[in-house]
């Protein structure tokens, strides 16, 4: 539903306008400060899908460096610290940049460090790029992703536990929902860092 606005959907939707519509979403809310379209018939608070299981606790690393190359490195090695402590053997790291370039930059940080094989994805990759990044981290044979905007909405890995924000988004909301991907919960899996 926080989507309703956008020509594609918006587009759709008014094919529709002679039957009801259900939409869903899991953010009530919009970046532009638009009303999310339609009336609010069940909210499920975030609370609640705590307390019933749905999603697991974030414990917060902190790395501060205010020199963003040195920052880069450190936060690279606090994350691969994190997967060598990860007892279930299975956990994945997101390494979130802002643009493409930052991307090359910090897989070459993380690919430095030698663990894990890391990949990159970002839209600016052939279809046949991501779907072998995107391979290598279902099959473990990555652990490490460097992204751009992407595997957020729509994407399905429960192992992703371990955000690494070498650059936040402008937004605190979209940078939390973001954050909370990392909060899904499946029996071996533990929390999220």
């Amino acid at each position: 539903a926080h989507h309703a606005e956008a020509p594609p959907w918006k587009s759709f939707r008014d094919k529709f306008q002679e039957k009801r519509v259900l939409q869903f979403t899991a953010t009530p809310f919009r970046e532009d400060g638009q009303k999310v379209d339609g009336q609010l018939v069940y909210v499920y608070p975030l609370r609640l899908a705590q307390t019933e299981g749905y999603f697991r606790p974030i414990r917060f690393r902190p790395v501060f460096e205010f020199n963003q190359a040195r920052g880069d490195q450190k936060i690279a090695e606090a994350a691969v610290e994190e997967l060598h402590a990860d007892v279930t053997g299975k956990h994945v790291v997101m390494a979130r940049v802002g643009t493409r370039p930052r991307a090359t930059d910090v897989l070459t940080i993380y690919q430095a460090i030698g663990d894990f094989n890391p990949v990159i994805i970002h839209s600016g990759l052939s279809k046949r790029a991501q779907d072998k990044a995107k391979a290598k981290l279902f099959s473990g044979a990555s652990r490490i992703v460097i992204c751009v905007d992407m595997l957020g909405e729509g994407f399905d890995m429960p192992e992703l536990k371990i955000a690494a924000f070498h650059d936040v988004r402008k937004s605190l909301a979209i940078t939390l929902q973001l954050a909370g991907r990392f909060t899904r919960t499946r029996a071996d899996l533990g929390n999220a860092v």
